[in-house]
């Protein structure tokens, strides 16, 4: 796990330095980063392959962390690149600066959140937690199965069953929601997340209908999408925010979805790529590309099952494969847990394990309904910062 210890102070104080908060900015490269903050170059080029392409996976919305000393020098840089692993910018007692892959420590607390309806779903989630993401989510489940404009009487529940991570005393990364009612013209309408990440009705109808199908014909899968993982032998933590498929060079690559073409072109990392925003949010990305289609550029819009390039082994890639990626915003989401199933409902084992998902579920709304919590969860934390003990040796103020 490496060597961390966890530094407790109100207020922050680090050496007589400080600790600053800053968003990574929407479009800024790692590169370019280390250039405005006047960080060598080395940072970035001394890393293996697999972390620099982990660079162009910070979300826009991450929320860094940047510890000076009393004299502002900065002594480390924290960036989240998901909610699991963050990269690392410390200076060493040679005075240079290295980076590293750790893991981000969090708290996480599962919550059923009850709201009685005043206006809207969206605007009442939002005003009682604060919290967009958890509004957004919450309509994004019940979309094309509820009409929100009409039917909701004043008074009537809501109910969500969430886990919410937090780091640092604010909340961090998307909320999980488990499942969601609704009370619409006096009946109760009910959404449940089963095991494979995806929402379904009380009958394992699946909610979502729009859906991707895999971007090549007869794929084979290299290396499946994983927000960390720890390398036994390497002894440090890898992360995989795609899917990989193996092919042969040239292999037509076809649009996972209907959606329109945000991005073409090359980066240092992924190559060749193309992006292509859709209309359910979500944006795919497909990655190492020997090279495009005629006609598709940024602006262009594609239909499912379309050829939009070719396999190869641009950017950092060890061999001819198409790198797959799936995001909510910024944020890398596994692309299997998006695709479409291939029969409706459940049966077998894999019906028993969606009921004892719903039965817990519905014993939640049941005691929600029942004891009517309507105060926002409140937690009581400690700023936390995590630093490497063979950069600093620290005590507790």
């Amino acid at each position: 796990m490496g060597r961390f210890f966890v530094l407790l102070l109100l207020p922050i104080l680090l050496f007589g330095g400080s600790v600053k908060p800053f968003k990574w900015k929407d479009g800024e490269s790692f590169l370019s980063f280390l250039e405005r903050k006047k960080l060598p170059l080395s940072v970035y080029y001394n890393l293996d392959k697999e972390d620099q392409k982990l660079t162009e996976d910070i979300p826009y919305s991450a929320n860094c962390q940047m510890i000076l000393d009393n004299k502002n020098f900065i002594r480390q840089i924290l960036i989240p690149v998901n909610d699991e692993l963050q990269l690392q910018i410390y200076l060493t007692p040679k005075k240079r600066y290295e980076m590293k892959v750790t893991p981000v420590v969090s708290e996480e607390y599962t919550e059923t959140l009850y709201v009685p309806i005043q206006t809207l779903p969206y605007n009442d989630i939002l005003k009682t937690t604060g919290s967009k993401n958890l509004a957004s989510i919450f309509v994004k489940m019940f979309k094309g199965k509820v009409d929100f404009r009409r039917g909701l009487q004043p008074g009537a529940p809501i109910i969500i069953v969430y886990t919410q991570k937090y780091r640092l005393g604010k909340p961090f990364s998307m909320p999980e929601v488990h499942g969601a009612m609704v009370e619409v013209n006096g009946k109760k309408i009910s959404v449940y997340r089963h095991s494979d990440g995806r929402f379904y009705d009380e009958k394992g109808g699946q909610y979502e209908k729009f859906l991707f199908k895999l971007p090549m014909k007869n794929p084979r899968i290299t290396s499946r999408f994983t927000k960390s993982r720890y390398h036994p032998v390497l002894k440090r933590y890898r992360a995989h925010l795609g899917v990989d498929f193996g092919a042969r060079p040239g292999t037509p690559i076809l649009s996972t979805g209907e959606g329109k073409v945000s991005f073409v072109g090359y980066s240092s990392g992924y190559g060749k790529t193309i992006k292509i925003r859709h209309s359910n949010g979500l944006i795919s990305l497909y990655a190492h590309q020997k090279s495009f289609k005629k006609g598709i550029r940024s602006g262009v819009r594609v239909k499912q099952g379309e050829i939009i390039g070719y396999v190869g082994s641009s950017g950092l890639s060890s061999g001819p494969h198409l790198h797959f990626g799936v995001y909510r915003g910024s944020n890398a989401i596994d692309p299997l847990g998006v695709m479409k199933k291939k029969t409706e409902g459940f049966s077998g084992k894999e019906r028993k394990v969606f009921l004892a998902i719903r039965d817990k579920m519905d014993r939640r709304f049941k005691e929600a309904l029942k004891n009517k919590p309507t105060r926002k969860p409140y937690f009581d934390f400690h700023e936390t910062y995590y630093v490497d003990s063979e950069t600093f040796k620290v005590k507790p103020f």
